[in-house]
């Protein structure tokens, strides 16, 4: 099964390094794109330089306040923090990571020998809920309305 690892922000699907039907990745143009056998257009991304999608194919708005070449594209993917950030896991690995229920997930690590958990939720108001257990057992529930 190889699914797009991304969709560019013109709409068309991004693949790895193999085509949609798992074979080996055709040639691609500057912009690390082509039209597949099925007459299907997708982009790949790759090891090598431009490393993902060179230049959109299909239909974009573009900030009108920016001048080409530097244009961006509209709108603007943003990040805004649901939480406080807490200090990293230094020499923690990810162990699993699964749905638990609806909009429920748990992501266990281990830290040494002992392992650790984050498991959040969150409901139709936007209402979410972590539960932070350290690897000495230690929880510590938190709730955030975005």
């Amino acid at each position: 099964n190889n699914l797009p690892i991304a969709f560019a922000l013109d709409g068309f699907s991004v693949y790895g390094v193999k085509e949609p039907d798992g074979s080996t990745m055709q040639t691609l143009d500057t912009c690390h794109e082509h039209i597949f056998n099925s007459g299907v257009y997708h982009y790949h991304g790759t090891n090598t330089y431009p490393y993902v999608v060179g230049a959109m194919r299909g239909v974009v708005t573009t900030d009108p306040t920016t001048a080409a070449p530097e244009n961006q594209i509209l709108p603007q993917a943003f990040a805004s923090p649901l939480r406080p950030a807490t200090n990293p896991l230094n020499g923690a690995s990810i162990t699993a990571y699964a749905s638990t229920g609806t909009n429920a997930y748990k992501l266990t690590y281990k830290r040494g020998t002992k392992f650790g958990y984050v498991e959040y939720s969150f409901n139709a108001a936007n209402k979410y809920t972590f539960i932070l257990t350290d690897t000495a057992g230690v929880a510590v529930t938190t709730s955030y309305q975005r």
